[in-house]
């Protein structure tokens, strides 16, 4: 899960790389940051085995998702590039559904 995580930053690289400049820091920066803090949240609710942490993980995926849609809306990033990384974003959701359902 977190070598998908990490993956998703990387192919995403490009795209916030040619947010326009007046975006960049308002909606790219935000973006990247978003993405880096869910390895953060990974690493720590793997670390830590709680569930709350794992929902934790759930919640911030469903924000990094609203961020891509937005992107995606106001033409920031490309839809397609958007579709990819949503499909890798969910396939990191079905894992952390499964994994709160071990913790239950």
């Amino acid at each position: 899960m977190l070598a998908k995580a990490e993956k998703v930053i990387a192919d995403l690289g490009p795209a916030l790389d040619k947010i326009p400049k007046h975006q960049r820091y308002r909606y790219g920066i935000r973006l990247e940051d978003a993405l880096w803090e869910l390895v953060r949240l990974i690493i720590e609710a793997a670390a830590s085995g709680q569930k709350s942490k794992v929902y934790r993980v759930d919640e911030h995926l469903r924000f990094v998702h609203a961020l891509l849609r937005h992107g995606a809306e106001r033409k920031l990033i490309r839809p397609g590039r958007v579709g990819e990384a949503a499909q890798q974003l969910k396939e990191i959701g079905a894992m952390v559904g499964t994994w709160r359902q071990r913790l239950k």
